[in-house]
C-alpha cells in the first residue's frame, strides 16, 4: 500500500507540475514564434523573389524582341510597352530591398528613356531622331545589366531567407529536444518525491 503523500511532498509536487507547466507553455510560445519566422520567410521566398524572377524574365523576354526588331528592321518595336509599364508597377509593389529599389528605379528611367527614343525614331523631326537606333540599342544593353543584377538580388535574397528559416527550423528542433529532456527530468523527480519520501531518504543516508 502506498502512503499517503505529506504536505511537504504534495507541495513540492506542485510546484513540479507548475514548472513543468510553465516549461511546456514557454516552449510553445517559442515554437510559435519560429514557425511564424519559417512561413513569414517562405512567403516571402515566392511572393517577392519567385514571382519577382518571372517579372524579370517577362521584362527580358520583351526587350530582347525590341533589340532584335532593332537590328534587323532598323527600326523600334513599341510593342509591350504597356506590358512592361504593369510589369514595373508590379515589381515595385513587392517587398524591395534599398539596392532593388535603387536597381529598379533606375531601370525604369532607362525604360523612359528607350520609350522616348522610340517615339523620336518613329515620328522624327528632324534628321538626328531618324538616327538614333544606335543610342536605343545602347540603351537596350544597359537594360540588359539592369534586369541581370536584378535577377542576381533574387538569388541572394532567397538565399538568405532560406538561411533564416533553416535556423529557426533547427532552433525549433533544438528547443523540442530540451523540452522532452526537462520533462523526463520532471517525471523522475515526481516519482521520486512520492515513492522516496524525504525523511526515508535522509534515514537511509544515517543508517549507512
Amino acid at each position: 500500500m502506498f502512503t499517503r503523500p505529506s504536505t511537504s511532498q504534495r507541495l513540492q509536487v506542485g510546484l513540479i507540475l507548475a514548472m513543468a507547466f510553465l516549461l511546456v507553455l514557454g516552449s510553445n510560445r517559442l515554437d510559435q514564434r519560429h514557425f511564424s519566422t519559417i512561413q513569414t520567410t517562405v512567403n516571402s521566398v515566392y511572393k517577392d523573389r519567385v514571382v519577382v524572377q518571372d517579372y524579370i524574365y517577362q521584362l527580358s523576354s520583351i526587350f530582347h524582341n525590341k533589340k532584335v526588331e532593332l537590328i534587323t528592321k532598323n527600326s523600334p518595336d513599341s510593342a509591350g510597352n504597356e506590358k512592361i509599364a504593369q510589369l514595373l508597377n508590379d515589381f515595385r509593389n513587392t517587398e524591395l530591398t534599398l539596392e532593388e529599389q535603387d536597381r529598379l528605379n533606375k531601370l525604369s528611367g532607362q525604360f523612359e528613356k528607350l520609350r522616348d527614343l522610340e517615339n523620336r525614331i518613329m515620328n522624327p523631326k528632324t534628321n538626328i531622331d531618324a538616327d538614333l537606333g544606335v543610342v536605343a540599342s545602347k540603351t537596350l544593353d544597359e537594360i540588359e545589366l539592369s534586369l541581370d543584377a536584378l535577377a542576381q538580388i533574387q538569388l541572394d535574397e532567397s538565399g538568405q531567407l532560406t538561411s533564416v528559416s533553416n535556423k529557426a527550423l533547427g532552433m525549433n528542433i533544438l528547443l523540442s529536444k530540451l523540452e522532452v529532456a526537462f520533462l523526463i527530468i520532471i517525471g523522475l523527480a515526481m516519482l521520486a518525491l512520492i515513492f522516496y519520501p524525504a525523511s526515508e531518504v535522509r534515514a537511509a543516508i544515517k543508517d549507512l
